[in-house]
């Protein structure tokens, strides 16, 4: 994506994942809120052009896949800060399911396992180069962990499928957690 897009899909991110208040939108339950009165209040408040091409620009050119247009609504697929349920039913995850971290994070990772810390559900990648992605966001250098998830699913651990490669958890103990090497090593 060209930077233009890059920042529009950043800053609507923060506003459907963790301020929608920033521009006077509310979400439902699920994270949705009114697409026309979104595009609307966005323009108007950062100054961006933001339309339906755009949109359907960001949505297509990126491989993030962040956002969901449904009908009239428009919601962040995963990533919220704010309480919001998940739309897609539980399902059995893969074998192995992968988490990009820093390494001061680790630490009580190892200890602790996974957990949503400011967010309401654990992020999961379906493959490691997309955990490597993500850790490099929080250590130029990150530590991966491979997820056992089926083990995990197994004792009661229940995995909500996103739709993008992104599987939601509510947390995973250190038992079903191994450290891994980078995609490049």
């Amino acid at each position: 994506m060209d930077k233009r897009l890059v920042r529009i899909s950043k800053t609507l991110s923060l506003i459907l994942r963790h301020h929608p208040e920033k521009i006077g939108v509310t979400l439902d339950r699920y994270g949705r809120t009114d697409l026309e009165t979104l595009l609307r209040r966005f323009n108007a408040h950062y100054q961006m052009h933001l339309d339906r091409q755009v949109l359907d620009d960001i949505m297509t050119q990126s491989d993030k896949q962040r956002f969901a247009i449904e009908g009239s609504t428009i919601r962040a697929v995963y990533g919220h800060s704010v309480p919001v349920l998940p739309l897609m039913p539980t399902r059995r995850p893969p074998i192995w399911l992968y988490h990009g971290t820093s390494h001061q994070a680790a630490v009580l990772i190892d200890v602790e396992g996974l957990k949503p810390m400011d967010r309401d559900f654990v992020h999961l990648s379906e493959n490691l180069k997309m955990a490597w992605q993500v850790g490099v966001r929080h250590d130029r250098h990150p530590v991966i962990y491979r997820v056992a998830a089926q083990k995990a699913a197994d004792t009661g651990e229940v995995f909500y499928p996103t739709g993008s490669q992104v599987w939601l958890v509510h947390a995973v103990p250190p038992a079903f957690l191994t450290r891994t090497s980078s995609p490049t090593s």
